[in-house]
């Protein structure tokens, strides 16, 4: 069950990242590429975060 969770956050993670790559990258500007690493960075520590509380949980 442990490994079900944390494969679909994983999922969650990509769904989300290609989400934004899609709508931030649509067109080249550099802002959005400096935008859409930024949002990739938080949402990267987020979902880690996630991660950790379900592994201490188990």
């Amino acid at each position: 069950m442990k490994h079900l969770k944390r494969f679909l956050l994983l999922l969650i993670a990509l769904v989300v990242g290609a989400g934004l790559g899609h709508i931030l990258l649509s067109e080249f500007e550099p802002l959005r590429l400096i935008a859409f690493l930024v949002l990739c960075l938080a949402l990267g520590e987020l979902f880690y975060q996630i991660d950790q509380r379900m592994q201490e949980q188990s």
